[in-house]
């Protein structure tokens, strides 16, 4: 399925099921265009529960205030005021105010807020607790709000480090309890709750227990149903308990080492939901348990990973979290819940045997992903495994005239990812085995990236690695959906230079399944120069900057990794990198890509969190039209107008085109090109073409539907074919000053041009854009960039950027 050229007799190219005949006077077969797909997006179960709520409040609780058996949502500001989100068994919803509160004596942002059934009615209460004067204060929930607070002590706690509201003695109320850490140290006072709106006199439990502790506790851990104090020493990872007896706390003991040692957070929470409180930890974005046996903490399990908000710039650059909890949003399961601008982040894992990564729940907000696809009925995150939505992704990609999908596998072997990705291939399987009309076949290809920053042996071994696992894994199971190119599979290999890749093919013959496949490279970035030319990307970072290949040229939108980027500029980057590609006309184009929003290169119709678009305005914007009207399609709009335009010579009806160098702007009609000014138009990009292409174009005009409503036919003089002369078709590079170099009468009158001259072999000997008579018949880039070409009979093809090519044969005599 790839554009080649033939040697100068008829010969048979195989492509992807079918074959081309291609003749001395056909040398170009039919075109491909292949666009790069992110398997990555996992959306399994729920993650992000409330969005945007809670970010500038002071403290954070999961409660259940409402009674229901489903712990809420619930913050507490310094100015007094309470609020909740209530849980709904998978989201926060409903935020709601429960409380304002003004102290008439201490400043309430003195208070400390506190939360605990006081009354035994399965509804979590607020109190205040007052360090300047003792004093707690309690406003008693009603399942919707909580009621004017009342005192129930006086004078109790001050000089206290802690305080708690605990059932100390199992009768389904929460009692009062202080903690002191010096002066009176490690003494524990605890003041029973008497039923009737008072805590009694408060006494001592225990004395010298987590003075020399770094965190305290307390919750049932032996399932008694009362609740016991534990403490923590974070340098050892030391966890002691004492247990309530109902009158004191006894047999302090220690009941796990070396668990948490310099954790970021340490909790205590019924993680297994089987009565008896846990331990757990969280440090660098992963929450670690304990559990308890009535006696001990066994056990040392990974219970959630990555969870918290991501940081990286071009994400969304998230705060670190604010407060990390453990609770049940369904009342079923606990979750681990991170805390972070307003974005409650739960995860439920119920299986003490395995680990649940943020990223396989749902990516997207897992890793910050600031954009919100706006698909034709779908307008939210997505399953890359999701069959109606790759069905749908597929349509459009095949609307836009693209022959291939190239997946991403660059980031070594994920199951998340590459399972998705063998279900987005069953699906392609699925659209080939129904098509309807004119609907063309789609292919898929893989690229792989594990060698980055390897060389030489070790990056060539790896390569192999990734080569047999493509075969096996990719290509054997799939093979009547897979992309051949020159009568292999396709395989793109990321490398970071191109020093590196020669670097493998050093070691082809020690690579069996290396030369199972057409290999082509990915590189850290491309550049408009001759090494580059031929490669899959990855960035572009300039308007100009993708380089003239016979084989493929690259495009792309944008990008931008918190370490380089390239601004879209409204469309300017993409435009000017397409019109680059109708001047060279390579044998195929690959665009970077449809869905990496991570990196900023998608094409896909989105919405951009315009919070993370404001932070760095000189990078980022909200995708919209000319004038600031939000537009979510318009760079899959252009997409599909350039790449149609490009494979079939087809423009979309009511479109737009602007020539390089002017600012006229034209409109397509059914019957030809209507100059409409050079204001650019509201709600449709504008597509950048070469100089003289307006004049000279001819090909069908279509509509939405890709129906044919009209046709056009150039205005300009002669047809397809560029009237030329050519000095000489020979070529004698020998320095006697006769025909040392090949010269083009005239070229100097087309600045868009390109000139390729290949071999016998189809291969590419010389290319130059703005060719100025000046080849002795020397080879332009790799290997042998500068060495003299052999002797022999050669073919020339003139791109003169209007659309007009001139193909013939020189020879080289020396």
């Amino acid at each position: 399925m790839n554009k080649r050229f033939s040697t100068f007799k008829k010969m048979l190219i195989p492509v992807a099921g079918c074959c081309f005949m291609l003749t001395a006077t056909d040398a170009l077969a039919q075109k491909n265009s292949g666009i790069f797909y992110t398997t990555i997006f996992a959306k399994t179960s729920p993650y992000k529960r409330v969005s945007a709520w809670g970010a500038n409040a002071d403290n954070y609780f999961l409660k259940d205030v409402n009674g229901d058996g489903k712990d809420d949502a619930v913050i507490y500001t310094k100015t007094g005021k309470w609020q909740a989100a209530f849980s709904d068994g998978v989201n926060f919803v409903n935020p709601t105010d429960l409380l304002s509160y003004t102290s008439p004596s201490t400043p309430v942002a003195q208070l400390k807020p506190l939360m605990g059934d006081l009354n035994g009615d399965k509804k979590q209460d607020a109190v205040f607790f007052d360090p300047v004067t003792g004093n707690w204060l309690v406003a008693l929930s009603d399942g919707t709000s909580f009621q004017a607070p009342a005192q129930w002590s006086t004078g109790n706690g001050v000089g206290s480090t802690k305080q708690f509201l605990a059932d100390v003695n199992g009768d389904g109320k929460d009692d009062a309890v202080i903690y002191f850490h010096t002066g009176l140290d490690g003494y524990w006072y605890i003041g029973l709750n008497t039923g009737n709106g008072s805590f009694s006199g408060f006494s001592p439990w225990i004395q010298n227990f987590g003075n020399t502790a770094d965190d305290h506790f307390m919750a049932d851990v032996n399932g008694d149903g009362k609740v016991d104090a534990i403490i923590m020493e974070r340098s050892t990872g030391t966890w002691k308990v004492a247990l309530s007896n109902g009158a004191q706390l006894t047999n302090p003991g220690v009941w796990r080492t070396g668990f948490g040692i310099s954790n970021e957070n340490g909790i205590v929470a019924d993680v297994d939901r089987d009565g008896k409180a846990d331990i757990v930890y969280y440090k660098d974005t992963d929450w670690w348990v304990a559990y308890s046996s009535g006696s001990s903490f066994d056990a040392n399990h990974r219970w959630v990973a990555g969870n918290r908000p991501a940081t990286i710039i071009s994400r969304s650059n998230r705060p670190v979290p604010k407060a990390k909890l453990v609770g049940s949003v369904s009342g079923a399961t606990a979750v681990a819940c991170a805390i972070s601008a307003g974005d409650w982040l739960a995860l439920e894992n119920a299986n003490k045997g395995a680990t649940v990564s943020a990223y396989e729940a749902d990516t997207w907000d897992a890793w910050g992903n600031p954009y919100t696809p706006q698909l034709p009925g779908h307008t939210a995150t997505y399953d890359a495994g999701d069959a109606a939505v790759n069905d749908q992704q597929i349509k459009m990609i095949h609307d836009a005239g693209f022959t291939y999908i190239m997946l991403d596998i660059t980031n070594g072997a994920n199951a998340w990812v590459d399972n998705r990705a063998k279900k987005f291939i069953e699906r392609i399987q699925y659209w080939n085995s129904h098509l309807n009309g004119n609907q063309h076949k789609m292919y898929f290809c893989i690229s792989m990236g594990g060698s980055r920053g390897m060389a030489a042996q070790q990056a060539s071994d790896r390569v192999e690695l990734e080569s047999k696992r493509t075969w096996d894994e990719f290509y054997e199971p799939y093979q009547d959906a897979y992309y051949i190119m020159k009568g292999k599979p396709l395989l793109i290999h990321f490398v970071e230079y191109p020093v590196n890749k020669d670097g493998v093919l050093q070691y082809t013959s020690q690579m069996p399944n290396f030369q199972k496949f057409t290999v082509r490279w990915m590189y850290n970035e491309i550049k408009d120069q001759p090494v580059y030319a031929n490669a899959y990307g990855w960035p572009i970072l300039e308007k100009n900057g993708n380089p003239a290949g016979d084989e493929v040229m690259d495009v792309s939108p944008g990008f931008w990794n918190s370490l380089v980027y390239a601004n879209r500029e409204k469309g300017e980057l993409y435009r000017n990198q397409w019109m680059r590609v109708l001047q060279n006309s390579p044998a195929s184009v690959w665009l970077n890509s449809f869905n990496e929003t991570w990196e900023h290169t998608s094409v896909e119709p989105s919405y951009i969190n315009p919070e993370v678009a404001a932070a760095v305005p000189d990078i980022l914007s909200v995708w919209s039209d000319y004038y600031g009207e939000r537009m979510d399609d318009f760079y899959w709009v252009m997409t599909k107008q350039y790449n149609r335009l490009f494979m079939n010579r087809e423009l979309f009806r009511n479109s737009y085109l602007q020539e390089q160098g002017s600012n006229d702007i034209y409109q397509v009609k059914d019957n030809g090109l209507q100059k409409s000014g050079t204001a650019k138009p509201h709600m449709s990009p504008v597509l950048l073409v070469p100089k003289n292409f307006i004049s000279n174009f001819s090909g069908n005009v279509i509509d939405e539907n890709l129906q044919v409503t009209g046709k056009i036919e150039s205005t300009g003089t002669g047809g397809s074919q560029q009237n030329i002369k050519v000095a000489a078709n020979v070529l004698s590079p020998n320095g006697d000053g006769k025909n040392d170099y090949w010269i083009v009468k005239d070229i100097e009158q087309f600045p868009g041009n390109t000139v390729k001259v290949f071999d016998n072999k189809g291969r590419l000997v010389f290319q130059k854009k703005n060719y100025t008579n000046d080849w002795n018949g020397n080879y332009w880039g790799g290997s042998s960039h500068g060495k003299p070409v052999p002797q022999g009979t050669y073919l020339y093809v003139i791109d003169f950027g209007n659309g007009k090519v001139s193909k013939g044969y020189l020879s080289v005599v020396r």
